[in-house]
């Protein structure tokens, strides 16, 4: 196939010339024909329940038997530290009017204060006086719906920030879910700039010639081209959904996994031409000695994208097919468009390089490291897993944190509101629970089922029932002492939920609300984790089996991957939360973590493993692992501090967990560059020795075992 590849691509001037024109029309007219991304994409923030759970139930039964509560509940919070006053309860009385009234937002559904509903003041106004609530529920859904976030804005624009020592602010779930897509704005306009700057510098350094710096751009800049004009299409098809951290991700990945392979094929290229003055022909042998790799590394990512489609909380199962789409672009290109610029451009593209090949022999850095490693394979190895296994013991300061909104970076308007509520009412009132009681006489029913509820640890409030218009149905409304987010506030759900259900025998009793979503999701987002990663190693695998032709050397790469993901997560655990004392770790960073750093690190595994498998035929397993790890030492460090560059420009975005995510695949990519690939993967082939090709003829091959000792320049 690689044969194939090379003549279609680099058989003649021509034919490179068809391959450049042919991606260069794709990517003017294919985004001409479909929407933009930007009309299709659901915005961060969303934290949809998981279909069939019970807070899903939940919700389709109350948005069924009480219509009213089909808004998100958005919380307007005035609060006048000195206590209120007659001028603050007739503000509240003024944005009560302003927001039921002819003018009133087009979103809002009804009004809940103490000028609409004075029997209430009592759940409204605070115990010290201080503060009063309104509560304002919100049509729509704030993840893809503009009208829900403008919404927002007029509310805003009607309470104003407060006057004199009175502060007023917008929080509660709308509140919060707006802000969450308000950060978002512009922010992809920045993380592009930032990754284009970075990769530039970082290929004119490593390439030293600028038209060779410009090649893989311009063809990642084709990638993301087709991958949003396809995937906007098949987003408007209904086929697949793109959000805008998918989108985020998307920018560094096409960027990283972009340049490397290009890199891979540069690289080779430049060495192939130290044997061959014909340009084409040492492109062909690239492609026919490379490419394989290459396109293993890509099938690695785009595979373990794909068995995202194995998970069951909405966000996650979503969130894959986009990205594998643009992997197999960027794939496509690296292997196309890229090796075909590069000839036409011919001398030029390494300009003002006058060599275009170095060796690097034994003395070269990764010369004399690579027989340091071959002297001393066991030293090696203990401490590079001593080392990974002190990185990974930061995961005992592990805190899974669902709070959206100490995921946000900065002070909001939100943030502001929720501060304000926690400081006069129980937290629980930013988020209550809801109970749904259906039985005979559901209003008897609720009331022992409330009962049974209010005596467990850490329930602050149980409200009266309020039963439905088809008398069989009953409401509770369930307010925690603590942060309705947090893990011991999600603990106590699935007592409420026991509970509940023991005190009704013989009806039915459903807990839903944003504690029970964010419990749903934790039990979705552990089940998802176990099955990715056991879907990702078994596909992995069978990857490297195939490529390598072995199965022991599979499992040694991917042992040496995992104990790099755990180090790599470790450190982002000890440095985020337990030093700079952030709320915890969102469950979604460990998923996306084992996706990315599994998939990519396994690349550079890829090419260290192929190239050791294509050298040791020649001159012996020993000298063929020193002499694999001397040609691809430099090629997988620029490749590395590339990749690792692109996603630490993820710190640069407004959403702790995407500067966790962005941490964490920095971390564990310059890991795997110098420590995994360039110390404890050779070491172990130099420790378990042909063996490791089990069950391929070289693993018996004897002619390797005799191979010449390590010489000592």
């Amino acid at each position: 196939m690689m044969n194939t590849l090379g003549r279609l691509v680099a058989r003649s001037r021509g034919r490179a010339l068809m391959v450049v024109a042919v991606w260069l029309l794709l990517a003017a007219i294919v985004p001409r024909l479909t929407p933009s991304v930007d009309e299709v994409k659901r915005e961060g923030g969303s934290n949809s329940p998981v279909p069939g759970t019970q807070s899903a139930q939940a919700r389709d039964l109350l948005l069924e038997k009480f219509p009213d509560q089909q808004g998100v509940p958005a919380i307007i919070v005035l609060r006048n530290p000195g206590g209120l006053t007659a001028a603050d309860d007739a503000e509240v009385a003024r944005i009560s009017a302003a927001l039921t009234g002819g003018q009133a937002p087009e979103g809002v559904d009804g009004v809940v204060s103490t000028a609409t509903a004075p029997q209430a003041r009592s759940q409204l106004v605070s115990a010290d006086g201080t503060t009063s609530t309104i509560l304002v529920p919100i049509k729509g859904l704030p993840s893809n719906d503009e009208r829900f976030a403008a919404t927002i804005r007029q509310i805003r624009h009607v309470t104003g920030s407060g006057a004199g020592t009175t502060q007023i602010r917008v929080t509660g779930p709308a509140g919060i879910a707006t802000d969450a897509v308000e950060v978002f704005r512009n922010a992809d306009v920045i993380l592009l700039g930032f990754t284009v700057v970075l990769v530039l510098v970082l290929l004119l350094l490593i390439y030293r010639a600028p038209v060779l710096a410009l090649i893989p751009l311009l063809g990642v800049g084709i990638a993301m081209q087709l991958t949003n004009a396809t995937g906007a299409a098949l987003a408007k098809a209904g086929i697949i959904t793109i959000d805008s951290s998918a989108a985020s991700i998307m920018t560094v990945l096409l960027f990283g996994a972009g340049t490397d392979y290009a890199l891979f094929v540069v690289m080779r290229f430049r060495e192939e031409l130290s044997s061959t003055e014909d340009r084409y022909m040492g492109m062909r042998a690239t492609l026919s000695s490379v490419g394989r790799s290459v396109v293993s590394s890509g099938s690695t990512v785009v595979l373990a994208l794909l068995t995202m489609l194995f998970a069951v909380v909405p966000s996650t199962h979503e969130f894959g097919p986009f990205l594998a789409l643009g992997v197999g672009f960027v794939l496509l290109i690296s292997l196309t468009f890229v090796p075909a610029a590069v000839l036409l451009a011919g001398r030029a593209a390494f300009w003002p390089m006058k060599r275009i090949q170095r060796d690097p022999g034994e003395r070269s850095p990764w010369g004399r490291v690579a027989t340091g490693i071959a002297r001393r394979p066991a030293a090696v190895t203990a401490g590079s897993v001593l080392l990974l296994g002190l990185l990974a013991a930061g995961m005992f300061g592990y805190t899974p944190n669902a709070n959206l909104i100490s995921d946000l970076r900065g002070t909001t308007d939100s943030l502001r509101g929720q501060q304000i509520l926690e400081a006069a009412f129980p937290p629980g009132q930013l988020a209550p629970t809801t109970v749904l009681v259906q039985s005979p006489d559901p209003a008897a029913a609720a009331i022992e089922v409330g009962a049974a509820i209010r005596a467990i640890a850490g329930v602050s409030q149980v409200s009266p029932p309020i039963v439905a218009a088809d008398g069989q149905t009953a409401r509770l409304q369930v307010i925690y002492s603590d942060d309705p987010y947090g893990t011991q506030a999600l603990d106590r759900t699935e007592r409420v939920r026991d509970i509940a259900a023991r005190a009704l025998p013989g009806g039915r009793v459903l807990v839903g609300g944003e504690s029970a979503n964010a419990l749903d999701n934790r039990t979705g987002d552990r089940r998802d984790f176990l099955i990715v990663a056991i879907a990702m190693a078994v596909l992995i695998f069978a990857v490297l089996a195939l490529l390598l032709r072995a199965l022991v050397a599979p499992l040694v790469l991917l042992a040496t991957t995992a104990l790099s993901l755990l180090a790599a997560v470790g450190a982002t655990v000890l440095v985020w939360v337990t030093v700079a004392d952030q709320a915890g770790t969102n469950s979604r960073v460990l998923l996306y973590s084992l996706i990315f750093l599994v998939a990519l690190g396994v690349d550079y595994n890829i090419l260290l493993a192929a190239r050791i498998r294509e050298e040791m035929t020649a001159r012996g397993f020993v000298d063929g692992v020193r002499f694999a790890l001397t040609r691809t030492g430099g090629v997988i460090t620029s490749a590395g501090l590339i990749l690792a560059g692109t996603f630490a420009v993820l710190m640069t975005q407004p959403l702790n967990s995407l500067l966790q995510f962005g941490f964490a695949m920095a971390v564990g990519i310059v890991l795997d560059t110098f420590l995994i690939h360039g110390a404890l993967v050779p070491a172990l082939f130099h420790l378990i020795g042909p063996r490791i090709w089990y069950p391929s003829r070289l693993a018996r091959d004897r002619e390797s075992k005799l191979a010449p000792e390590v010489s000592v320049a």
